[in-house]
């Protein structure tokens, strides 16, 4: 029986429990070398596990760290909207009383609004999965931790393959290892700049949208 086969059986045991739990399980097994990929994969796994573990000391040694991100990923996705929407969004969610005096002014203040507005919530999910490590006994912990990673990794590889550019701008201060944390609270303004990026006719969609909102 082959680690793959190994794997799915040991799956059909736990189907139940919690899909980081099946995920730190297959990661175990690479990280053993015990999966189809060898050795290649476990060397990959060592290093993403010394990133993981860099991002998430910088995020709670400073918690403008994961402010920082949420801009960052905002930023981007307005980059590519067009200015009078940019200042139409401005004008609904913080308000025209001040006057703003160039695209990157408006987009700055943009990012950093919407950016506070996540990281509350963005926070005590981070907060949450690390701590479950400790809730769960040793081992399932070990497991459900080793999950959190694998899921982390993967989002990062992800982005890379969408959206390059920006995962250029994360990758710097190893950030692209949070990046899964953003994909469900900031998942509509991701869309729009994958949409934008794709398509740039489509940001008349977005001024009517926001007209109408």
């Amino acid at each position: 029986m082959n680690a793959t086969m190994l794997a799915k059986s040991i799956m059909s045991g736990v189907i139940s429990v919690p899909m980081d739990f099946y995920l730190g399980l297959e990661r175990t097994f690479q990280d053993l070398n015990l999966s189809d990929g060898g050795r290649r994969i476990q060397y990959r796994n060592m290093q993403d596990d010394i990133r993981v573990g860099r991002a998430i000391r910088n995020a709670f040694r400073d918690r403008n760290e994961i402010t920082q991100i949420a801009k960052i990923i905002i930023d981007d996705s307005l980059k590519n909207l067009p200015e009078p929407a940019l200042k139409k969004v401005y004008d609904k969610l913080i308000g025209g009383a001040t006057s703003m005096t160039s695209r990157t002014t408006t987009q700055l203040a943009l990012s950093s609004y919407l950016g506070s507005k996540v990281v509350s919530g963005v926070m005590l999910s981070f907060i949450s999965r690390i701590a479950l490590r400790g809730l769960t006994g040793t081992m399932t912990g070990g497991m459900v931790a080793q999950g959190v990673i694998s899921r982390a990794c993967e989002s990062s590889r992800r982005l890379h393959m969408q959206n390059p550019q920006l995962w250029q701008k994360l990758r710097v201060k190893d950030y692209d290892m949070l990046y899964f944390f953003f994909e469900e609270p900031l998942q509509n303004y991701i869309k729009m700049g994958e949409t934008l990026r794709k398509n740039p006719t489509a940001s008349q969609e977005f001024i009517n949208a926001i007209e109408n909102y």
